[in-house]
């Protein structure tokens, strides 16, 4: 009995708070699958997923159909494990605290441009 109730807890968390309830729609998968088959002869059912999952979807005559597939779109509103707070944080609006940094300037000696001193740039650094 322990088991019995075990399974069905698990069974009903994971229906309800995961997207696990998609597996119930594979029916619907072979189906629509099926119904596929009936207009284009020879549809692997590789092609059928690579159709349905990874093109970009097309809305034609059977959009709502696709859609029933699993894991095509999630129709959840409300999770059945959401609990409304009672101790709800509350908001407040703080002053914004700015810190200047004083910027530092390097400053270079115009006569010696260092643009101009192309020698052997691989050298080791030196002291001025």
């Amino acid at each position: 009995m322990k088991k019995a109730i075990v399974i069905f807890l698990s069974s009903l968390y994971l229906l309800g708070a995961t997207e696990a309830y998609q597996l119930l729609k594979v029916p619907n998968l072979f189906e629509h699958y099926k119904t596929h088959q009936q207009f284009e002869s020879g549809l692997s059912f590789s092609k059928f997923i690579h159709m349905h999952y990874f093109q970009t979807q097309t809305f034609d005559s059977d959009y709502q159909q696709d859609m029933e597939l699993p894991f095509k779109s999630s129709n959840r509103t409300v999770s059945l494990l959401n609990f409304v707070t009672l101790f709800a944080p509350k908001f407040s609006i703080s002053t914004a605290v700015l810190f200047l940094d004083p910027k530092v300037y390097l400053h270079f000696d115009d006569d010696k441009n260092l643009s101009m001193n192309h020698g052997n740039i691989f050298q080791p650094p030196r002291t001025v």
